[in-house]
């Protein structure tokens, strides 16, 4: 049995849970079932039959754009497969991004150093090239259409990654936000930085939080995972914990990346105990962190800093 769920946030919006990494809500895919269909998020190529079986159970039998919010695999390596099975969609991506997507190797081999090829392999899954003439280039303004004078509006918002885009949708208010606020699992809706190596900038992600903020969004619709409608007290966190963060990592000092990993994680966790999340919620947000590379993005924008 395939798993997946599917919920109705509006008349024509769904968030699908497309299991990524054989798990349930980890990561989100919203669709809107309008004239001109648009997905947005794909996930690994893994677990993409998850997604697919979530759109056949709903008819859906042809696709006009589907957009990443950025190209990491947990996002966007399954692009590649996705377009293979519904040949008539545009693949919206950023222009930083775009090249990553019609050539993938460079990105795998990048993902394959930090991951390793059989972590990779068995739980995002291979990526596929996109032909050229399928991507649609996309960059701050600029409008996906639903059909009805409708449109999913792209919003640059470098900080997690330099080609990263925010996606907001006037009529619903949502705004899809990938991995440029953090993850907010439903567990404990607490929200957690997510600040890997190269692109990190929290001074830039910070300008982008108080952008969101400026367009009043009735929720934010979170990749990892699912949506929240209380977006003042999410974006509040969002900059509180990631400065947090910041001022954590300085702190430590001259130490190996090993350890200064192990220390950020266990400032965390305690952090929730402190907070009064239950041992379960820790838990998930445990397993869905690859600490490694959070530690390191911050010591690298700290460098960068003092150069």
């Amino acid at each position: 049995m395939i798993e997946y769920s599917i919920d109705r946030l509006t008349d024509d919006l769904y968030a699908i849970d497309a299991w990524m990494e054989e798990h349930p809500q980890r990561l989100a895919c919203y669709l809107f079932d309008t004239p001109e269909r648009v997905l947005i998020e794909v996930g690994p190529s893994a677990t993409l039959h998850h997604l697919t079986a979530a759109l056949d159970e709903m008819g859906i039998d042809d696709l006009a754009t589907i957009v990443v919010t950025h190209i990491h695999i947990d996002h966007a390596g399954g692009a590649g497969q996705i377009a293979q099975a519904y040949p008539n969609a545009r693949i919206g991506v950023h222009s930083k991004g775009a090249r990553h997507l019609a050539t993938p190797d460079r990105l795998w081999s990048s993902a394959v150093q930090v991951f390793g090829e059989k972590w990779l392999t068995t739980n995002w899954g291979p990526m596929v090239p996109i032909n050229e003439d399928r991507l649609l280039i996309l960059d701050d303004g600029d409008l996906v259409p639903l059909g009805g004078g409708r449109f999913v509006e792209a919003l640059y918002t470098p900080g997690h990654a330099k080609h990263h885009i925010t996606y907001y949708e006037e009529a619903s208010g949502g705004m899809f936000v990938g991995d440029s606020l953090g993850l907010c699992y439903p567990h404990g809706h607490a929200v957690q930085p997510v600040t890997p190596p190269p692109d990190f900038d929290p001074v830039v992600a910070t300008e982008q939080m108080h952008r969101m903020r400026a367009i009043e969004p009735a929720f934010l619709a979170f990749a990892h995972f699912g949506p929240t409608y209380e977006v003042g007290k999410a974006l509040d966190e969002a900059e509180s914990r990631l400065w947090e963060w910041v001022r954590f990592v300085e702190g430590i000092g001259d130490v190996d990346d090993e350890p200064a990993t192990q220390l950020l994680r266990k400032w965390t966790l305690d952090g929730y105990r402190s907070d009064g999340y239950s041992e379960e919620e820790i838990r998930v947000y445990d397993r869905a962190t690859f600490w490694p590379m959070q530690a390191v993005g911050i010591r690298r924008w700290l460098a960068g800093r003092s150069d």
